[in-house]
């Protein structure tokens, strides 16, 4: 595989050996992995929802995105500058 990533956000009891036998198959062809583990904050989005409440929720992103409303443009450069400022905090 040529520079294969990913980023898999789960809940701790979801860590199982069928999860990592998933993975190593994924990468079945790599000889060497690195694997990142940190807590993070999912900002509500696991909370349970039901099926209107989710499509409302998309359904704003979208307008939101159509009519730019809440949301963040970055040049290449400003993105790289601001992931260094967190990094280094």
């Amino acid at each position: 595989m040529d520079n294969m990533e990913t980023t898999i956000r789960i809940k701790s009891h979801e860590l199982t050996p069928e999860l990592l036998n998933k993975i190593k198959a994924l990468f079945k062809d790599e000889e060497v992995l690195e694997i990142a583990i940190s807590p993070v904050s999912d900002f509500g989005l696991t909370k349970k929802e039901g099926k209107r409440a989710y499509i409302n929720r998309i359904n704003k992103a979208i307008e939101n995105l159509e009519t730019n409303k809440n949301t963040v443009a970055l040049t290449e450069n400003e993105f790289e500058a601001l992931i260094n400022d967190l990094l280094d905090k």
